[in-house]
């Protein structure tokens, strides 16, 4: 943590609760945008995900399913492909 944020959050405490508040909302908005699962996709993730929608709508309209660990194999198997191909 630098510096400057570490001395800004050590003063939180002494701010009023309406700021701490206003600070909490700030700070895990941040969290979302910057590493939390709401954050948006890369492209590579993207094209993850639609290969994944694709496969599983296949499977449905087949009346199929596949096992937690055939899913599993087919993402590693999209990703080591955008690996490979410098994604």
């Amino acid at each position: 943590m630098n510096r400057k944020l570490e001395a800004l959050i050590d003063r939180v405490p002494t701010w009023p609760q309406e700021a701490q508040d206003e600070a909490v909302r700030a700070l895990a908005e941040i969290e979302v945008a910057y590493v939390g699962p709401g954050r948006p996709l890369t492209p590579e993730e993207e094209a993850k995900l639609a290969d994944l929608r694709e496969t599983i709508n296949r499977s449905i309209e087949r009346g199929g399913s596949y096992t937690d660990e055939e899913v599993a194999a087919y993402i590693e198997r999209v990703h080591a492909r955008a690996e490979q191909k410098g994604r």
